[in-house]
């Protein structure tokens, strides 16, 4: 009989909840409905229990108040779609509680409180809740166990997974929309599944959860559509000074399936509406949005019917518009915005492999950072998805625009072609530093090669001078010169003379990337 728990013991269960959401996060996927059947609530709520659980990992030592300072800010900053966020929402009311909890311990009373504070808080964020879903199975819980005295962890968590589960099976019988489409909500499903493991982790017993075989069918996706709001939009807004009523009414005018959520300075926002670029307009005007994401819906809806149309489909992160354009050009399915300083979260690469229109994905990070982030989407998606481990988008382009009209799987073309590509980074210091044996000053050209700096230089010249050293011991062809935004005209055409004189066959792209005035892609024959 377990009446207390430990720090570690509290981390090791929420992680065996954690585990069961992911594990299930396909059956949880299948289930939603509301408000846009897009399938990505499973993912959605694994993302967010994921960020608290690799936070809580780096803190094994960690008493209760810093454990509840990890779960408020971690599953904040982490929260992904309406499911993800409501629940961050959830977990922010249970690290509140336990926050002031006894620091090394945690006893059953404290834990219900810690549940009950996870409704209050999650009923706040909500600006319209609607009953039969994720928040309808936190309250019925929460008015269920609050003020009852439990003897032990066992007895508190069998009743709270039984009452989460018979709440489940009652939400089509709250909701009109889940009725229609004959399944269950799945944000309260997936808030079960998570309750069963955190108690099978408590307990240390194997997990047991009740299995649905429902899944919304095309029929009812194409009857349904996406319903009044086409975008689903949200954003993280950094600010000190956010007049709360003000964007509660201005969200409220401009959509539905409102969440706003805070945690200090830090807020983040959600919701469904046909005007996203006035939403973020005015929420601007309050500090500094990070992490912008707008969804088509309607699009979502379309492509829900063109999955298994083609082989195979490419995903690609791309640093600026421009570059966006042109792999659009070169037929990429899906462009993610990222890049240096702005690496893209793994939820939202999940999002692209979940909307192109195969079972077969390729990604192209296009960045050393990104590629790590990339290998964890495999885990989760139950689509084959290949890692393409470019670490610059010229890399990318290059090699798809040679690919058209190869017989060749796309992974080995691009294993062949890679060794025989080099690529020049051409940037200047924002900082004086030491690296790799070179010292240097603020404003100082920094030549890299294959992401390796190999020089410093004062000016253009000493630039130039260094190129032409690595092109003649490259035995290179083709020269491919991406511009970015902070290029000069007379350093472009003096760079590519240079590679002209040099016997290249030299193309040129405005691309408009941030950071780098010049990206150089060199191949050799």
């Amino acid at each position: 009989m377990t009446t207390i728990l430990s720090p570690a013991e509290f981390a090791s269960a929420f992680e065996s909840g954690y585990r069961l959401v992911k594990e299930l996060q396909e059956d949880i996927n299948a289930l939603n409905v509301y408000p846009v059947p897009d399938g990505d609530t499973g993912v959605n709520m694994t993302l967010t229990l994921e960020s608290v659980v690799n936070e809580l990992r780096k803190a094994r030592n960690a008493n209760f108040t810093e454990i509840g300072h990890i779960v408020v800010k971690a599953s904040l900053s982490g929260a992904r779609g309406n499911s993800g966020v409501i629940l961050s929402q959830i977990l922010k009311g249970f690290g509140h509680q336990l926050r002031v909890a006894d620091g090394k311990g945690l006893d059953v009373d404290g834990f219900v409180k810690a549940v009950v504070e996870g409704r209050k808080s999650a009923y706040h964020a909500v600006i319209k809740p609607v009953e039969g879903t994720i928040l309808t199975v936190i309250r019925r819980v929460a008015e269920h166990i609050d003020g009852r005295k439990y003897d032990s962890y066992e007895e508190a968590l069998s009743d709270i997974v039984d009452v989460a589960w018979n709440t489940v099976l009652e939400t089509p019988k709250m909701l009109d929309v889940l009725k229609k489409a004959g399944v269950v909500d799945a944000g309260g499903y997936g808030l079960y599944v998570f309750f069963e493991g955190f108690r099978a982790g408590v307990t240390k017993e194997k997990a047991k959860p009740h299995r649905l075989a429902q899944r919304v069918s095309e029929t009812f996706i194409a009857e349904a559509g996406y319903g009044e709001y086409k975008f689903c939009t949200e954003a993280y807004l950094k600010s000190d000074n956010l007049e709360l009523d003000h964007a509660r009414r201005f969200l409220a005018e401009h959509g539905d399936s409102l969440v706003l959520g805070q945690e200090g300075e830090l807020w983040h926002f959600h919701v469904h509406t046909n005007e996203p670029f006035k939403v973020l307009k005015e929420m601007e005007k309050y500090g500094e949005l990070v992490h912008i994401k707008v969804d088509n819906m309607a699009a979502q809806v379309q492509r829900s019917f063109e999955r298994e149309e083609k082989p195979f489909a490419v995903v690609a992160v791309a640093p600026s518009p421009k570059w966006a354009e042109l792999f659009r050009s070169l037929n990429i399915d899906f462009v993610v915005s990222g890049g240096q300083t702005m690496n893209p979260s793994v939820g939202q690469l999940v999002d692209a492999v979940k909307h192109v229109p195969s079972r077969k994905v390729y990604i192209f990070p296009n960045n050393p950072n990104i590629i790590l982030s990339a290998n964890q989407v495999r885990e989760l998606t139950d689509k084959e998805v290949i890692v393409i481990p470019t670490k610059n988008p010229a890399q990318t382009a290059v090699g798809l625009a040679l690919y058209f009209g190869v017989e060749q799987e796309l992974d080995e073309f691009f294993n062949e072609m890679l060794p025989k590509m080099d690529y020049l980074e051409l940037t200047k210091a924002t900082k004086q530093a030491s690296v790799d044996g070179f010292e240097i000053e603020e404003g100082d050209w920094l030549v890299l090669l294959n992401d390796r700096l190999r020089g410093t230089c004062r000016d253009w010249a000493c630039v130039l001078s260094l190129i032409r050293g690595f092109v003649d011991e490259g035995q290179y062809s083709v020269a491919t010169v991406f511009v970015g935004a902070d290029a000069r005209e007379e350093e472009l055409a003096e760079l590519k003379v240079l590679l002209q004189s040099a016997g290249l066959e030299v193309d040129e792209y405005d691309t408009g990337q941030p950071f780098y005035p010049y990206w150089v892609l060199l191949e050799r024959s």
